[in-house]
């Protein structure tokens, strides 16, 4: 399972203009020398770290960078064109990969979740007629409604997972045959928490043509049966994500029983779990050409490049090994069970990300530093939606790490908080 982690030395970089003391400091703080992984080099030191979210260590994998080199050579950079033109063969195969893993019958790869999120959208605006969204979803869920030209009402911002809210802001703000859209991350990285979407699922088949749109960022490739997401984690299909009305229609021209009452809608970013980069939207084939036929960013901006989606194929092709996620798992509940035995209120669950509130940011921070001066990084996020205004901060754990690792990680947090 382990591969050998060894950090190379960088290769000697001729830069275009003289450094000014500014950039200098900014690059020795925040400049990797080599590629994310258990192990990382900042600055010509070597550190443990458990920040980010490569949760398999994959952007590292040989594999992946071997993959990507070949790419280069083949294909060049990128296509020099947008996709209505010309696309080379590592974008479809990620399209094909991600459709494969969901059980959809088609995917459109993006240049980031980012922009997925607003492709998206922006195709589904015609569906609904009010937003109601998470008050700690992503910025990009928020930008995405910014885009949005249609729509005369301002969206509807309810508390964190909290269905309660959600129902009685339904029941506030809706207006007579008014079909609401309910708009969440699957997994909320800088707070360690799900969405409660069997909650949510049951709470919307209550209120006609209400749909739901999750953003599963960091939920792909970690949770689920076979890494299919929040949503497998839920018990729901998948398969069935992201349809056309005419879709759901059967041979004999009736509504097709799906097993799901609310119309859902996914995205995700292959960035995190996966390792690789952009953003996919699965689907049906009539609903992703829709997005073709309709996105100004499709039209206009051109396809991932070319070797960044040869690793993004090759890293999704391993990501479907139970093995990465059993050892995933192993590492999450280690890592919950020290911090637990050291003292800290932290719950089990499977997530990678653990968040912890230790008095005060300049508490916070102290540990941070203790920590770095100790050779391991964690993440202090010194504000977000539902962390309060001291902060918090974030420890992630990858299946790459070793039990050592986690242990050297406890043992130095037992001595520092």
């Amino acid at each position: 399972m382990h591969r050998n982690i060894s950090i190379p030395d960088p290769p000697e970089r001729t830069p275009s203009t003289p450094k000014s003391a500014m950039q200098a400091a900014i690059e020795e703080t925040f400049s990797f020398d080599g590629p994310p992984d258990a192990m990382i080099s900042v600055a010509g030191k070597v550190y443990l770290y458990f920040g980010g979210n490569g949760y398999f260590g994959l952007q590292a994998d040989p594999e992946v960078l071997a993959a990507t080199c070949e790419a280069v050579l083949r294909y060049g950079v990128g296509t020099a064109t947008t996709r209505t033109a010309f696309t080379s063969p590592p974008v479809f195969e990620v399209e094909r990969r991600t459709a494969e893993m969901l059980g959809t019958p088609h995917a459109l790869y993006t240049a980031s979740g980012y922009v997925a999120n607003q492709i998206l959208l922006e195709s589904l605006e015609k569906t609904f007629d009010r937003i109601f969204i998470d008050e700690a979803a992503h910025y990009s869920l928020f930008d995405a409604i910014k885009r949005l030209r249609g729509i005369k009402r301002k969206p509807v911002v309810f508390k964190h997972r909290n269905a309660d809210d959600l129902r009685e802001q339904l029941d506030s703000n809706l207006q007579l045959h008014e079909r609401p859209i309910v708009l969440t991350d699957g997994v909320f990285s800088l707070l360690g928490t799900m969405v409660p979407l069997d909650e949510y699922t049951e709470l919307l088949a209550n209120y006609e043509g209400a749909s739901l749109l999750v953003d599963d960022a960091h939920g792909f490739g970690v949770l689920g049966d076979t890494g299919r997401g929040t949503l497998e984690h839920f018990g729901l299909d998948t398969s069935v994500v992201n349809q056309t009305a005419t879709d759901s229609i059967d041979d004999f021209g009736l509504e097709a029983t799906t097993g799901d009452a609310v119309r859902t809608y996914l995205t995700f970013s292959l960035s995190k779990a996966v390792g690789g980069s952009g953003g996919i939207i699965p689907g049906t084939e009539s609903f992703i050409q829709r997005l073709k036929d309709w996105s100004a960013v499709y039209f206009g901006a051109s396809a991932p490049a070319s070797p960044i989606a040869a690793a993004t194929a090759k890293s999704l092709s391993m990501l479907t090994d139970a093995a990465l996620r059993q050892k995933l798992q192993e590492n999450v509940h280690l890592l919950r069970l020290g911090l637990r035995n050291i003292g800290l209120d932290v719950c089990e669950s499977p997530l990678p990300m653990v968040i912890v509130t230790l008095g005060s940011s300049g508490n916070m921070r102290r540990i941070q530093k203790k920590l770095s001066e100790s050779g391991i990084l964690v993440s202090y996020l010194p504000r977000n939606a539902g962390l309060g205004s001291q902060g918090a901060l974030r420890i992630a754990v990858f299946a790459t790490h070793t039990p050592q690792m986690i242990h050297e990680l406890i043992d130095s947090l037992r001595t520092t908080v």
